[in-house]
């Protein structure tokens, strides 16, 4: 098994807003609040995603985000394109967003992709996002590298997904 390089950011104050499951939309699975996620960049909000959390697990995730502030670890992966579905649809959720085109031979099945997660001060990771390069010419470690400088810049999780 290949070892992935992580990469991690400076800490970032944590910004967060539970959507309870009878609130919730209906792209939230049945049990699952909505939990949405932004941080505060150079002391501007930065909204990264809005992500499922089981309605029995709200209290400990709130909690740990609420422990101090958090960090971006981003890890480089190769993602079968096959897998990847609806990337030319409209999103609904930022969850579900198309992938990043970065350029590059667009018959490749192997594409780099970012995973996005939140590091709390109490140890906790949540899982945010995942950024998929259209188009396969970076490495997993340079797209890791791209989405960890776009979000220091206060690039949108959102944005970044649609751009092409």
């Amino acid at each position: 098994m290949k070892d992935f390089n992580a990469f991690v950011s400076p800490e970032y104050p944590v910004l967060h807003s539970v959507l309870p499951p009878e609130e919730a939309s209906e792209e939230v699975p049945d049990g699952f609040a909505a939990l949405s996620l932004g941080l505060l960049v150079k002391g501007i909000p930065s909204f990264l995603a809005t992500i499922p959390v089981a309605a029995d697990d709200v209290d400990r995730v709130t909690e740990s985000l609420e422990s101090g502030d958090v960090r971006v670890a981003v890890v480089g992966m190769s993602v079968d394109g096959d897998e990847i579905s609806d990337v030319t649809g409209a999103s609904r959720e930022p969850w579900q967003e198309p992938p990043v085109d970065l350029g590059g031979d667009e018959d490749a099945s192997a594409l780099p992709a970012a995973f996005l997660s939140l590091v709390c001060s109490d140890g906790r990771k949540i899982g945010v996002a995942r950024i998929v390069a259209r188009q396969g010419t970076a490495s997993p470690e340079e797209v890791a590298r791209f989405v960890l400088k776009q979000i220091a810049q206060g690039v949108q999780i959102p944005d970044l997904a649609q751009a092409g």
